[in-house]
């Protein structure tokens, strides 16, 4: 946690509410404070009649170098589901800024506002379906994440059309992970811990360098927590007491683990566990299973989602707001706090 007097001389930095801040390109009105975190802002900004998201961090402290390079790389790649970059620019030696679209709830919101702290079986499977696309789509620009979880993917807003697309975003831990001819790096072994605790990769637990492969393991712990409500690790914060409750939910038929979900996410999770640190994930038989599962169920991943309004109101309600609204609140959360969740049992036809 940063101390109050770093958080102070953070402030100090960043320009204030009501002022402009220049690009090279555009200039933008600061509105409000959208969310703060240790090393910066998140401001609700205007160019012209368009409203934004300004992620604002100190200069010397700023990552927003690789969230820029990220994006920029995603846009090249033309991804359907990661954050795009509308501007980027610094004020030396003060801070550095980049824009971008505002989005809707987080997972990691959206979530606790569902009855029991989950999600159908019907909205999981979609979620679980496009974050995946998602982080294949980040893979594919040479990057991994590093700090896959619920937070760090929401909606797109309705005005704009994209209520029903999943994207991702937050990069500060992001690393290139392949070379510009494709060719992967070489682990570079213990490196320190990166990453949210509760879904770290047992990887990362041991504290060694991440890949491809430790992305799509928190993945999977993500589709589990928003199918079942819960992890078995979740009143647990030490981390080696987790690392410890991860490899011991492993062990048998893995029923705590797996606990309201599908048969079939026990043989995602031994497919995942197989993979090395250079391999390429099998993202496609990862979609294909869930695929089955979705027609096991007779689920159609392309109805609306557990927390979309009826279509009709919400569409009227569209059509008088977008005239006012922007492209785009970029959503920050604490995850790794600890949250009790109700686990009354459901049935699928699939387990």
């Amino acid at each position: 946690m940063p101390s109050e007097k770093s958080s102070a001389s953070n402030k100090k930095c960043m320009p204030e509410l009501g002022t402009e801040v220049r690009s090279g390109i555009s200039i933008y009105k600061l509105l409000s404070v959208l969310g703060e975190g240790g090393f910066g802002t998140v401001l609700e900004v205007r160019r012209g009649y368009r409203r934004y998201a300004m992620k604002i961090e100190k200069y010397d402290k700023s990552m927003l170098h690789i969230e820029a390079a990220v994006m920029s790389a995603a846009e090249r790649h033309s991804c359907k589901h990661i954050c795009r970059l509308v501007d980027y620019g610094t004020q030396k030696p003060r801070y550095m800024f980049i824009v971008m679209p505002v989005l809707g709830k987080d997972l990691h919101t959206l979530r606790h506002e569902q009855l029991n702290k989950r999600f159908s079986l019907r909205t999981s499977i979609a979620i679980g379906m496009q974050t995946l696309a998602a982080i294949e789509e980040l893979h594919r620009c040479g990057f991994i994440s590093r700090d896959i979880k619920p937070g760090n993917f929401a909606v797109g807003l309705r005005e704009e059309m994209q209520h029903r697309t999943i994207f991702l975003f937050d990069f500060g831990l992001a690393k290139k992970h392949s070379d510009r001819d494709g060719n992967e790096y070489a682990s570079r072994g213990v490196v320190g811990w990166r990453g949210t605790t509760r879904y770290g990769s047992l990887k990362a637990h041991e504290r060694l360098d991440l890949g491809r492969r430790d992305d799509i393991e928190s993945w999977f712990y993500v589709l589990v927590e928003i199918t079942s409500g819960t992890l078995p690790w979740r009143h647990v914060t030490e981390r080696n007491n987790v690392r410890a409750a991860k490899l011991m939910a492993r062990k048998g038929t893995r029923v705590h683990l797996l606990y309201n979900c599908p048969k079939q996410y026990d043989l995602m999770l031994t497919i995942i566990d197989a993979l090395m640190f250079e391999d390429r994930p099998p993202y496609q038989q990862l979609q294909a299973i869930l695929e089955d599962i979705g027609k096991e169920n007779e689920i159609d991943t392309h109805s609306r989602f557990d927390w979309d309004e009826d279509d009709s109101t919400a569409d009227s309600q569209s059509k008088q707001s977008v005239s006012d609204s922007g492209d785009t609140a970029l959503v920050l959360n604490d995850e790794d706090g600890v949250i009790s969740v109700d686990e009354s049992p459901r049935t699928y036809s699939s387990t």
